[in-house]
This record gives C-alpha cells, structure tokens and sequence, in this order.
C-alpha cells in the first residue's frame, strides 16, 4: 500500500474555517444574496467619483427599468429643445431582494429610501460621461441619516456600470415638441458609510 501525503487530516483550525465559509455561504444563499458585478477596486473608478478611504460598503443595489423622456422648450428667443426627464423615482434593488426608492429633489432634497425605513439625502454630487448613450457614472455625497436600518450613516452613494438611459438618440426640436419616449437603462449603485 502506497502511503498518500497529500491527504492529510485537516487541523482543527483549518477545519473551523472551512465550516465557517460553508456556513457564511449557507446564510447568504438562505437571506437571498445576489452579488452584482464585482468591482475590484475604487483605482479602477475615474478619480472624480471614486469614494475617499476609510468607507466601507453598507450595500449595493441595481436599478434597472425604462426612463421617460419628453422633449420640451428650454428656452426662448431663440427656442432651444431637449430632452428632460419625466420620471426620476426610481426603485433599485438591492442584493438581498429588499427595494430601495430614488426619490427626486427638491422634497428638500433627492435621496434614497430603503425599504426598511432608513433614508439618505443628497448633499452634492459629481458625475463622469459614460458614452454617447449611457447615464454618467456618479458619485453623491449623501447626508447621513440617523434612523436605523441599512441606510443608516450612508455617507457617500455610487453609481457605476451604467447601461443605456440617455435620450440622445434622437434630435429635439419643434416638431418633437412635447414627444416622449422611453429609454431602457440599468445601473448599479454602491452605498457606503464610515468604516
């Protein structure tokens, strides 16, 4: 009989851990965590949206749907057309399966409510193109809110991987006066708070 070394009995450490990584996967396959798409790290974000150190993760969300657009007057004399946006609520969920509400401004302010209760408030924000059709990527410096739940001390809000969403497809002018049309668009969204 050949003695095999490579099959060793695990160490009692080593065998706690194990268990500890099957028991951690165990729990977030049975509260329904759904990871989005990994993010390596804030260097591989443009520098402008990218969230300062000492911030971790409190969640992340998708939001995914259609934008409404309606092409309108912006100004007169002479008259210049563009396209605004009709519907800026927009529900995001996030990785457990629990819904997180954009609320726009001025109610004083846009911010997000999670479906627990818990809110966040836009301070300001900066925004980075992402091509012809795609929303900006985004990072919004939040106010952080003391009711508790998931968004509770929220301090800054990400919006990165954006896919479609932009109206500029298609000239506004007066003959599209008052036209609207849908925009497909998805979007992932980082909350993060204090470390």
């Amino acid at each position: 009989m050949e003695n095999n070394s490579s099959c060793r009995p695990l160490s009692s450490n080593r065998l706690r851990s194990v268990l500890a990584v099957i028991a951690a996967g165990t729990l977030l396959s049975a509260c329904g965590y759904r990871p989005l798409t990994p993010y390596n790290t804030q260097l591989d974000l443009p520098e402008a949206i990218r969230v300062p150190p000492g911030h971790q993760v409190a969640v992340e969300a998708r939001g995914s749907g259609t934008l409404t657009y309606e092409c309108q007057a912006v100004k007169r004399q002479p008259f210049e057309y563009a396209w605004l946006l009709r519907n800026p609520s927009v529900e995001l969920t996030d990785t457990y399966g629990q819904n997180i509400v954009h609320t726009p401004g001025p109610r004083p302010r846009a911010g997000w409510v999670h479906r627990d209760g818990s809110r966040t408030a836009v301070v300001d924000f900066v925004e980075v193109p992402n091509g012809s059709f795609s929303l900006p990527l985004q990072r919004t410096k939040a106010e952080p809110s003391p009711v508790p739940g998931t968004l509770q001390n929220v301090s800054y809000v990400q919006r990165v991987r954006t896919l479609g969403g932009l109206a500029s497809v298609k000239p506004c002018s007066a003959s599209e006066l008052g036209m609207r049309m849908g925009i497909p668009y998805e979007a992932d969204y980082v909350f993060w708070r204090p470390a």
